[in-house]
């Protein structure tokens, strides 16, 4: 589970998140982070289902990064966080290194939509990016049987036609969370190589 210092982590970088919020800095200046409570219940339930391969869509600047290093550094795991916009990736980069777990991470720079097809057998995915990629890179998933897939943001942004997706796919159990800003935690039964 999260270190002390991984939570402390955690709070540092939420409260530069509500900063620059509070500022009113244009969206693209701001971090994307998840509250610290999902990133400790998706750091729970990485670790609790032994998931080995990690992926998160839209790491910013490594709230849930650290969340997800710490699952898989309990289960010998990886993870593949992938960013779009070079300097949060550099602060991401930056903090599991202090914490210590750079060796848990692959940071890929690049729109997800290129890069997920490299990747299959997913046992573990965030989503986390941009609201309107949300239902596109879902539809790229390539995961093994049981695989979780958690989207944030379900409940703040309201998300339904997200929800209503999800829920559409075969051998899929999907419940939406009112944890932080609202989870929708989707397990596929059988896996999926996705509709992409």
């Amino acid at each position: 589970m999260l270190t002390q210092a991984e939570r402390e982590a955690l709070a540092t970088l939420w409260a530069e998140k509500l900063s620059q919020d509070a500022r009113g800095l244009p969206q693209g200046e701001r971090h994307r982070n998840l509250e610290p409570a999902s990133a400790e219940f998706i750091c729970a339930l990485a670790a609790g289902c032994g998931s080995r391969r990690i992926l998160e869509i839209g790491g910013s600047s490594g709230l849930s990064t650290i969340a997800l290093a710490a699952a898989a550094r309990q289960t010998g795991g990886r993870v593949v966080s992938i960013e779009i916009e070079p300097v949060r990736q550099a602060l991401a980069r930056q903090r599991m290194a202090e914490l210590g777990l750079a060796g848990q991470v692959d940071f890929v720079l690049a729109d997800a939509g290129d890069v997920l097809p490299r990747y299959d057998d997913l046992e573990f995915v965030l989503i986390d990016c941009e609201k309107d990629d949300y239902l596109r890179f879902l539809a790229l998933l390539r995961l093994a049987a049981g695989a979780v897939v958690v989207a944030d943001n379900i409940l703040s942004h309201g998300l339904w036609q997200y929800v209503e997706t999800v829920r559409t796919y075969p051998a899929v159990e999907s419940i939406t969370l009112s944890i932080g800003k609202g989870l929708e935690v989707s397990r596929f039964v059988k896996g999926s190589l996705g509709r992409g």
